[in-house]
């Protein structure tokens, strides 16, 4: 690494956090509410979007949600606290920390883990969140709660506009400094040569002076035209990651329900709890697939070759493929379970109706017989 580094003139921390706030959102709805109440001083207001690369069918909703300040090991932290909400349900939250002019990369590695090890921010950021969903809840199908159970992201991106000495090649960096470690968050070791091949060899160019190198839970972005364009595609893959982690693990559930509520109770067919239990399943099932399937549509176009390249980059370290094919067979365990349920309840139905004909049968034969036995008396 470079015995005299270079430093960051301008530059941004953004750290996300995101969660699932309940059902689709009527977005026009939800703006309404919040600019109603923004002329009576609402702590949340709304910001215009001005995205030019990314294209989604229905845009999210920007809003500001002010300053945040606070004091952790003895120094005061400032931040602007932004958030987006999605029309499938989805709530990004964003703190966006300024980059003191002067900061090396080292001296990034520690500002990053103040920040990154205070504990307060997870809990800020939840509370906002539902803060803000109860106040659109009119907007909201059904709010969740956020619990510190339920299924969420978190993110960091360093978001770097200019140097002290600007890079002829932006990739040059790689080389001179530790950016693997900060990406990593990596504090106590040095990282091995297969490391640092593995994470730069997916890093992303289009002009020579800027740069994005991405992992599952970190970016590095060289921007010197300081748009924000990467981020929001990262930030949107972020969304659509959330979504599917959450409805992955909605399903584990109701599957585990419908398991032990089969165990636990015998097959009776005047019983309508086998019934109820393949609606549920099939209800589950066409709700859950028309969410994954809106939530898969909702990119519709990247207007710029190269921020598909990095989406797909985004959608590639995020490991999509993986949450996308256990949804899809969790999906057809429902879907099979709705069918055996009902397939075994008719087919013993069935049999039911079958001994019904051959008993009313039997009893339309027993005046015959019995005639029959007179006549032979």
């Amino acid at each position: 690494m470079s015995t005299n580094p270079n430093t960051i003139t301008k530059g941004r921390i953004l750290v996300y956090r995101v969660y699932d706030i309940g059902e689709e959102v009527d977005l026009e709805k939800a703006g309404k509410i919040l600019a109603d109440a923004t002329t009576s001083r609402s702590k949340f207001r709304l910001k215009k979007i001005n995205r030019q690369a990314v294209i989604v069918s229905n845009d999210p909703l920007s809003i500001i949600i002010g300053n945040y300040t606070y004091k952790d090991q003895g120094q005061e932290f400032s931040c602007e606290m932004s958030a987006k909400l999605w029309d499938f349900g989805t709530l990004s939250i964003t703190f966006e920390y300024n980059i003191p002019a002067g900061t090396s990369i080292d001296g990034l590695r520690e500002l990053s883990k103040l920040i990154q090890h205070y504990e307060d921010l997870e809990n800020y950021a939840r509370a906002k969140a539902l803060e803000l969903s109860h106040q659109i809840q009119e907007a909201i199908g059904k709010i969740n709660e956020i619990k510190d159970t339920e299924v969420n992201e978190d993110f960091i991106l360093y978001f770097i506009e200019k140097f002290a000495n600007d890079y002829a090649d932006a990739s040059q960096i790689l080389d001179q400094e530790d950016i693997a470690a900060l990406i990593l968050t990596e504090e106590k070791y040095t990282l091995s040569p297969q490391i640092y091949v593995r994470l730069y060899e997916s890093k992303l160019q289009y002009y020579k002076n800027d740069l994005a190198v991405i992992d599952w839970n970190s970016a590095f972005i060289i921007e010197p035209s300081g748009s924000l364009d990467i981020p929001d595609v990262i930030e949107f893959a972020l969304s659509q990651l959330l979504e599917m982690r959450y409805y992955d693990d909605l399903l584990d559930k109701k599957l585990r329900e419908i398991y032990s509520a089969i165990e636990l109770k015998e097959m009776n067919i005047f019983s309508s709890r086998y019934t109820d239990l393949a609606l549920e399943a099939g209800q589950r099932y066409i709700e859950i697939a028309e969410i994954v399937e809106t939530v898969e549509n909702s990119l519709k176009v990247i207007g710029d070759l190269y921020h598909s390249v990095v989406f797909r980059m985004a959608s590639s370290k995020f490991r999509f493929n993986d949450w996308q094919s256990s949804i899809d067979n969790k999906l057809e365990n429902l879907a099979d379970i709705c069918k055996l349920l009902l397939d075994n309840i008719n087919h013993r139905r069935s049999h039911i109706l079958e001994l019904i004909v051959v008993a009313l049968i039997s009893l339309e034969l027993i005046p015959l017989f019995e005639h029959i036995q007179k006549l032979f008396k």
